[in-house]
């Protein structure tokens, strides 16, 4: 049954926007040889990963992969399955994937695989199983370990932090994030890892907080709120600042074209270039040696009208 009321509101969606949709709202791209939305990015040898996603109308297990520094788009192997809201990291030598949803439904279905792309085999391999299922949650490295933050876990939010020893193949619990959320966006800074916005059951569809967790010490402390509230949006860490861009507003169904800036050493707002084209579910890194940040792919419509707006297309935004 909710597989037919599923289908019937895609029907709904398709039918609503179809007189409207633009050339990138109908999935054609300029950068990716796959338009793609719901999807994390893993940067290796100034290069830029990207795996799964939810591409126009399916979910996708396709890898690609951008030369930053020569602007060439390549493929990276194939996930194990088809995965969306997959997050993603690397160390020296590989890149690595953990979670999503295998179908369209966001939270129906968690993955509880942690994969690994080997760059000279070109192949992924399933190295590990999750302590539990997760999906629209986070994923770094630091110190020989990955940390995933957050997510859901078949509809529950959650607040759990797991460091996964890569050399020891062993799980361990970390001090919990302060606020259960999912949809949230991550930026590092050395030891200290930025966990801005998202979404929870609690807290609504735009939550505002910042928290941030030193990897060293395994402890939390909050940051200033951001200026706007919002989910499905981007992080990064460039020059001593904080970017929030981009995202979505499901209370007032609409995409946020907002770039907030945090000073980190005087703690105080300012703001950027707005993102020429508003976007949610995007991937973000930056520009090799250009003092800018890069963002691919994603949604042009809020919610689950992504599945028939992704984008492939590449925006370049300057940091000066």
């Amino acid at each position: 049954m909710k597989k037919i009321l599923f289908t019937f509101i895609l029907l709904v969606l398709l039918a609503i926007g179809a007189g409207a949709l633009t050339r990138q709202a109908m999935g054609w791209n300029d950068g990716m040889t796959q338009a793609r939305s719901e999807i994390h990015a893993a940067t290796l040898d100034g290069k830029l990963y990207i795996a799964g996603g939810i591409g126009l109308f399916r979910v996708l297990d396709s890898c690609e992969v951008l030369d930053l520094t020569m602007d060439i788009w390549t493929s990276c192997g194939r996930l194990p399955r088809p995965l969306h809201h997959v997050a993603m990291a690397a160390d020296d030598t590989h890149v690595y994937a953990s979670g999503g949803y295998v179908s369209l439904p966001f939270n129906a279905d968690p993955e509880a695989g942690l994969f690994r792309f080997d760059p000279e085999a070109g192949q992924w391999t399933e190295i590990s199983k999750l302590p539990h299922p997760i999906g629209q949650h986070s994923m770094t490295h630091f110190d020989g370990g990955l940390f995933l933050i957050g997510g859901q876990d078949s509809g529950r939010d959650l607040d759990t932090v797991w460091r996964y020893d890569i050399a020891a193949d062993r799980w361990e619990a970390m001090a919990s994030m302060p606020t259960a959320r999912h949809s949230h966006a991550i930026a590092k800074s050395g030891s200290q890892l930025f966990v801005t916005g998202g979404r929870s059951a609690a807290l609504g569809t735009e939550i505002r907080l910042i928290e941030i967790y030193d990897l060293a010490e395994n402890s939390w402390t909050k940051g200033p709120d951001m200026p706007t509230g919002r989910g499905g949006h981007g992080a990064a860490v460039a020059s001593g600042r904080l970017h929030i861009l981009g995202g979505e507003s499901l209370t007032e169904g609409r995409l946020l074209p907002d770039h907030d800036i945090l000073d980190l050493a005087t703690d105080s707002w300012i703001f950027g270039p707005e993102m020429s084209q508003p976007r949610h579910g995007f991937a973000i890194g930056e520009m090799a040696g250009q003092g800018g940040l890069t963002i691919i792919g994603g949604g042009a419509r809020v919610g689950i009208e992504t599945i028939y707006s992704v984008t492939g297309t590449v925006q370049r935004v300057g940091l000066e």
